[in-house]
């Protein structure tokens, strides 16, 4: 696949510890993409509330997402890959800006989907390497309530998270390619 034909904008999305930012790390490296850690772009305000184990309201999440949809619609034509849950499809809405500028501006977003003890088990491991992250483990269950998988969205798809950080990087850059190439074809009957 050319390059051109790549998104521009790439969101990593998924609950905490489904390895939005690792693997978004990895595949922002291995394709030429820029990187950017989405949770820079919480407040401070609703850091402390999540190490509260607090979790954050639709009303929390606002501001934060509209910072990140800003961040693509700021930069049209730069290659990044964002690190953001988009747990719910009214955050993907935000994100997208809509359906039209995301088609034209080739963002998308992918969810990592990944089994619930997974999910716990990669949370120990990062409280013990990493215990002065700021999201409080107990936030998991409220996260995995929130999440929904997408139902004839555009421009989201979905992605097993469960494998290998290597396997779910070449996932997302396979699914890509195959949803490029359908889109493609599409076009060239109409």
């Amino acid at each position: 696949m050319a390059k051109e034909d790549e998104p521009n904008v790439i969101f990593i999305g998924g609950p905490m510890g489904s390895g939005k930012s690792t693997i978004g790390k990895l595949f922002a490296w291995f394709h030429g993409y820029e990187f950017v850690e989405g949770d820079d772009y919480h407040s401070d305000e609703m850091k402390q509330k999540m190490a509260a184990g607090i979790p954050l309201t639709d009303e929390d999440r606002r501001p934060w997402l509209m910072a990140l949809a800003a961040l693509w619609q700021n930069n049209k034509g730069k290659r990044m890959v964002i690190s953001c849950s988009a747990l719910k499809k009214s955050y993907r809405d935000i994100l997208l800006v809509s359906n039209e500028e995301a088609t034209k501006h080739k963002v998308k977003i992918v969810l990592l989907k990944v089994d619930e003890d997974k999910l716990r088990d990669r949370l120990v491991g990062r409280a013990k390497k990493d215990p002065k992250h700021f999201a409080s483990t107990s936030l998991l269950q409220s996260q995995l309530e929130a999440f929904e998988l997408p139902v004839d969205e555009l421009n989201v798809y979905v992605v097993d998270g469960n494998n290998t950080c290597l396997k779910v990087a070449t996932d997302i850059k396979n699914l890509i390619k195959i949803t490029t190439n359908k889109i493609e074809k599409q076009s060239k009957q109409k």
